[in-house]
């Protein structure tokens, strides 16, 4: 097959051309000629230019302008090639080498629309070169007019022949211009040339589902799992296609096939209708593939509460008041299950509605005791609205029933400080440790909270030092570090932590930690501007302002 060649940008050294009507009849100018051509041929191009200028100056002939144009582009003086190659053209303008050489030197330049008058004059006397129609394609991509661009690439796949470079250009402007079914039918020409290329047949199947024309996808990713059944990748979107036609049941006996079971019980439909509902971040279309499976499984299963539960999740976000009423009746029918509960008070937390979280959570700790998550999540609701007086018996019921669940531990351990409940945040964090000896957010928290009672400050230190050392950017770890130093009295190394921490995150707590060192070290200027930071952060924080107000 005939390759297709990109545009030239550097060039010959010497052609061995001879253009006998252009060169020049002086003798004198003859032998200058000569004497420059052999210079040329040594690769001499100062010598050989100096021959050829002293040459033009005994006669103006257009084979010693372009002989000087090719070699001042040699030397890279490309300003001065086009010169001399405009004179050599203005002098014989039927001469295409002259035209190409200019035109080469516009590309140089960066002058394309110039570049693209020589080609289309030189293509006019030459509409078969194959290389030349090409080259035109590109500087039209290149004056950013790709539909031109398009017109000379059809011509060359229409008439001449199929060339990968050409094709694949086709297929990226098509594809730029959301034209997928012409991108398919470009990708198709480039399977004829390359029928085995397995990503050429991957482009061409996911042009087809955009299309769409999942058949044919289908079709061609059946062809990859010909060659590689065991194609999980290909697998999974043969079985997407198949929910996206509403095949449910081919889909599932794929799926299973995939997961290799015998048949598909009710929870692994489920798990595939959340596969895609997750999925539609990235692919939107795979949220009404979701909601198809669902409503096909609700059809299926009326006694399930998943399906329809998940059925108002997805339509929750356009209509939340219909969702809330929704939800209330699935819960009123449904009232056995406390994974329902647990998922509703969910999506009411996950929204930041905390109230409406905390009356499906308490709800559901009360039907069913035993669950410690319902009890957590209760809890740790309160937590969030600043209720810690609430979130404390749910938290210590949760823990009772899971002693080593992390995030109880954790939650439990702030309302514990918060609550100035000191001898029970010690012997929460002496258990919790048993556990979780190197968690550095334990550590982090029962190290602050030791600072802030003033007690055991070296084994705080020590503490503090290790969450540090494992995450040295975390602005709350720098803060905790800082303050323990602070309540050492090592005031100077504590300046240096917690300013770290406030240029990688301000907030009210650092910048008021913040000034109280610079207060104990005498800087009273840098503490005022501090707290007034803080203060611009939180008007209402009284105790800062006190602070501020203490040196007016």
């Amino acid at each position: 097959m005939t390759r297709i060649f990109t545009i030239l940008l550097v060039f010959q050294a010497f052609l061995a051309v001879s253009w006998s009507q252009d060169e020049p009849k002086n003798p004198k100018a003859v032998e200058l000629f000569i004497e420059a051509k052999t210079f040329e041929l040594k690769d001499n191009y100062l010598a050989a230019i100096e021959k050829y200028n002293q040459a033009l100056k005994l006669e103006k002939a257009a084979g010693i302008y372009f002989a000087l144009a090719r070699l001042y582009s040699n030397v890279t003086q490309h300003q001065k090639s086009l010169e001399y190659g405009l004179e050599a053209v203005k002098l014989n303008p039927e001469n295409a080498d002259y035209k190409e050489h200019v035109s080469d030197t516009y590309i140089i330049l960066g002058d394309y629309n110039n570049a693209l008058k020589y080609m289309q004059d030189i293509y006019k006397k030459r509409p078969d070169d194959i290389n030349l129609i090409y080259n035109i394609g590109r500087m039209y991509e290149a004056l950013k007019m790709p539909s031109e661009a398009l017109k000379y690439y059809e011509n060359i796949t229409e008439n001449y022949q199929y060339d990968e470079t050409v094709l694949l250009r086709m297929a990226d402007i098509y594809e730029s211009f959301n034209d997928y079914a012409n991108t398919a039918a470009v990708v198709e020409k480039l399977l004829v040339l390359n029928p085995t290329d397995i990503n050429l047949k991957y482009s061409a199947a996911a042009m087809y589902v955009k299309i769409p024309d999942y058949d044919r996808a289908i079709s061609i990713y059946e062809e990859i799992l010909g060659t590689n059944p065991n194609n999980r990748d290909v697998q999974t979107e043969v079985i997407k296609l198949y929910f996206r036609q509403h095949r449910n049941t081919e889909a599932f006996e794929k799926y299973s096939k995939l997961i290799n079971k015998d048949s598909i019980d009710f929870i692994t439909k489920m798990d595939v209708a959340i596969a895609f509902m997750q999925a539609a971040a990235e692919d939107k279309e795979a949220m009404g593939v979701s909601k198809n499976i669902l409503q096909n499984l609700q059809s299926a299963y009326p006694g399930e509460w998943m399906p329809e539960f998940y059925l108002i999740y997805i339509d929750a976000k356009e209509n939340p008041q219909a969702a809330e009423e929704k939800f209330t009746s699935l819960l009123a029918r449904n009232d056995t299950s406390a994974e329902l509960y647990v998922q509703v008070g969910f999506y009411y937390y996950e929204n930041n509605n905390f109230k409406s979280a905390i009356n499906i959570f308490s709800k559901g700790s009360e039907k069913f005791p035993d669950d410690f998550r319902l009890h957590y999540l209760t809890g740790n609701s309160y937590y969030r609205i600043g209720d810690n007086r609430s979130a404390l018996p749910y938290l210590q019921e949760a823990m009772k029933l899971s002693p080593n669940d992390l995030n109880t531990l954790s939650t439990l351990g702030l309302v514990y400080d918060d609550l100035k409940m000191n001898r029970e945040c010690a012997e929460l964090y002496e258990h919790a440790f048993k556990y979780y000896p190197d968690n550095i957010q334990l550590l982090n928290n029962y190290a602050y909270h030791l600072s802030e009672i003033g007690e055991k400050l070296q084994e705080a230190k020590e503490m503090s030092k290790k969450t540090i050392e494992k995450e040295p950017d975390n602005a709350s770890y720098l803060d905790t570090y800082g303050w323990i130093l602070f309540k050492l009295k090592d005031y100077k190394n504590a300046a240096v932590y917690i300013e770290k921490a406030v240029k990688i995150s301000k907030n009210e707590t650092l910048l008021d930690h913040l000034g109280d060192v610079y207060e104990a070290q005498g800087e009273i200027i840098k503490a005022l501007k501090a707290w007034n930071e803080a203060l611009q952060l939180n008007p209402e924080n009284d105790t800062i302002r006190q602070k501020v107000n203490k040196y007016k």
